[in-house]
């Protein structure tokens, strides 16, 4: 019975050569090309859909917010400088100015370094010359890299601070206070053995930012 069904199924292939030629490879790139034209239409479908509800949870969080904030996509980020900086479709003609606090609805992603009339450069607190004012309770300190970590540093006192506690813009400097960095995620001695470093938890991917809202 099988070698009857294989017989049929050569048979048909030879009928296919003789009447279509060589049109017959045509048939087979025209059903291959659909397939891969399906593909990019599904890829592309699933990234206007994580888009759209990224947007969503982004309106969400402009709603519920009581800043005065700008919302924008990330245009652009160099690989050689990944950790440092990236651009947003916002510029000088949407009133970005130099020093605005960049965020997400769970920490803060930067400070705007520098505007054009249709975009901006936003260095990230990853940046290794990023130091920004916190605090931590009533305690205040620096946030920068150190070792690849994320830490605050200097601070005035260690007495009261404990793992899981929140750390926030101080608004000392330019930089909007009260807005959320962190937790404390450990406590440790720096490399002289003499002052301590918190370790910052983020609670978001820096690697993986979508859209930005600038506090204005």
């Amino acid at each position: 019975m099988i070698k009857k069904y294989k017989d049929y199924i050569i048979l048909l292939i030879v009928f296919l050569i003789i009447i279509f030629g060589s049109n017959i490879s045509n048939i087979f790139m025209l059903f291959d090309t659909n397939l891969k034209l399906d593909n990019i239409t599904n890829t592309y479908c699933k990234s206007v859909e994580q888009d759209y509800n990224a947007l969503l949870d982004s309106n969400s969080f402009q709603l519920q917010s009581n800043l005065n904030l700008i919302i924008s996509k990330v245009m652009f980020r160099d690989i050689y400088e990944y950790k440092d900086t990236l651009k947003i479709y916002k510029g000088s003609s949407d009133k970005i100015t130099e020093g605005m606090a960049v965020i997400v609805d769970n920490g803060l992603v930067g400070i705007i370094e520098d505007t054009k009339k249709n975009y901006s450069t936003v260095r990230l607190i990853t940046n290794k010359n990023s130091n920004i004012s916190v605090r931590i309770k009533d305690y205040y300190g620096i946030l920068k890299m150190s070792n690849n970590r994320l830490v605050v540093s200097d601070l005035n006192s260690y007495n009261d601070i404990n793992v899981g506690d929140l750390i926030y813009t101080s608004g000392i400097g330019n930089v909007t206070g009260d807005l959320y960095v962190g937790k404390v995620k450990e406590i440790r001695l720096n490399n002289t053995e003499i002052e301590k470093n918190i370790i910052v938890e983020l609670d978001y991917d820096i690697d993986n930012l979508n859209y930005l809202f600038i506090v204005s």
